[in-house]
C-alpha cells in the first residue's frame, strides 16, 4: 500500500508545476533558473523566497521554509496532509485513490520525518555561517568549495555541543524521532542524556530522488577518526540503495548519456566545480546491485 501512495504522490508532483501552485499565494519574479518572491511564512521586505521548478521545491533563505507542492499546500492553507493531497489531485485532474486510515497515518509520519530532516539541514547550513562554524567554512574554502557550491549542495557545520538537539526541541520534535533519524545518539551509560550524533564536523546532506533530505555525511576537519561519519540506516535511509548526488546527477546524466561514479562526497563536489555535474558516489566502499 505504501508503494501505491508513493506512486500516486510522484504522479501528482509530475502533473503540477511547483511555481504555479506557489504563484496562487506569492507573486513570483523569474530570476535565472529560479523564481523569487516575498516569503508567505514570515514578514520580509526583501525577497528571500525561491522556487526551483526543475527540482520541484521552494526554499526560503530567511526563515528556512522548504518543501514541495504538498508541503506548500499544507503550510499555506493550514491543511492536513491528506486534505492537501486531495486538493492538489483535484487541481491536477487525478482521481483520488482510497487509502486506509493506517496507510494515511504511515504517510503522514514519513512526511513528518522528512520535515525534521529539513530542519536539521537548515540548522547546519545556518551554523556554518555563524562564528561557531568559521572553521568549517574555512575548511570548505581551502578545499576549493566556494559559496555557490556550498549553497547548491546545502553544506553545513555541526557544532561540538548539543545545539541541534536543543534547536529541534524548540520546534516541537521529540527525542524518539531524533533518534529514529540518527540525529542523536544514546550513550551506553543510561544515566547520561542523549547527545548530537554529529559534532564538530562539516556536514554533507544526502537527498533522495525527490530532493528530500534523508541522511548526512559528516567529515572531521582534523586528523581524528573516523574521518567520515555517516547517518545510520533509518526509515528514510537505506545506504545500499542510495547514491550521493543522484538527485542532481540523474538529469544531467540523461543529457550527457554518462554517469561518473566517484569514491566519496568531496570527489563529487570537486567534479561539479569543474563542470562534471553528472557525478555520484556510493554510500560505502563498493557499488551494490541496487545502486546499479
Amino acid at each position: 500500500m505504501e508503494g501505491d501512495l508513493q506512486k500516486f504522490l510522484d504522479e501528482l508532483r509530475s502533473r503540477l508545476s511547483v511555481a504555479d501552485v506557489v504563484a496562487e499565494k506569492v507573486k513570483l519574479t523569474r530570476k535565472g533558473r529560479e523564481y523569487l518572491g516575498l516569503c508567505p511564512f514570515h514578514n520580509e521586505k526583501t525577497p528571500s523566497f525561491t522556487v526551483n521548478e526543475a527540482k520541484g521545491f521552494y526554499h526560503c533563505f530567511g526563515c528556512g521554509a522548504h518543501g514541495d507542492i504538498i508541503r506548500f499546500e499544507m503550510e499555506a492553507n493550514g491543511l492536513p496532509f491528506m486534505d492537501a493531497v486531495e486538493k492538489l489531485a483535484h487541481k491536477a485532474g487525478l482521481a483520488m485513490p482510497k487509502f486506509s486510515k493506517e496507510h494515511s497515518l504511515e504517510s503522514q509520519k514519513k512526511q513528518s520525518l522528512f520535515e525534521i530532516m529539513e530542519l536539521a539541514v537548515s540548522f547546519y547550513e545556518k551554523a556554518l555561517r555563524l562564528p561557531i562554524g568559521a572553521k568549517g567554512l574555512e575548511y570548505f574554502y581551502n578545499r576549493g568549495i566556494d559559496d555557490e557550491l556550498i549553497k547548491k549542495f546545502r553544506l553545513g557545520y555541526a557544532p561540538s555541543n548539543n545545539d541541534l538537539k536543543a534547536y529541534l526541541k524548540t520546534k516541537g520534535v521529540n527525542e524518539f524521532d531524533m533518534a529514529e533519524l540518527g540525529l542523536i545518539a544514546q550513550p551506553q551509560d543510561q544515566n547520561k542524556t542523549a547527545h548530537d550524533f554529529f559534532r564538530n564536523r562539516v556536514m554533507i546532506p544526502i537527498f533522495d530522488k525527490q530532493n528530500r533530505p534523508i541522511a548526512f555525511g559528516g567529515r572531521i576537519m582534523g586528523d581524528g577518526q573516523p574521518k567520515y561519519l555517516n547517518s545510520p540506516e533509518t526509515t528514510l535511509f537505506n545506504k545500499r540503495k542510495m547514491l550521493y548526488n543522484f538527485n542532481f546527477a540523474r538529469d544531467k546524466g540523461y543529457e550527457s548519456k554518462r554517469l561518473i561514479i566517484c569514491e566519496g562526497y568531496m570527489d563529487v563536489i570537486a567534479l561539479d566545480n569543474f563542470g562534471f555535474s553528472y557525478a555520484a558516489a556510493p554510500m560505502g566502499t563498493a557499488l551494490t546491485e541496487d545502486q546499479i
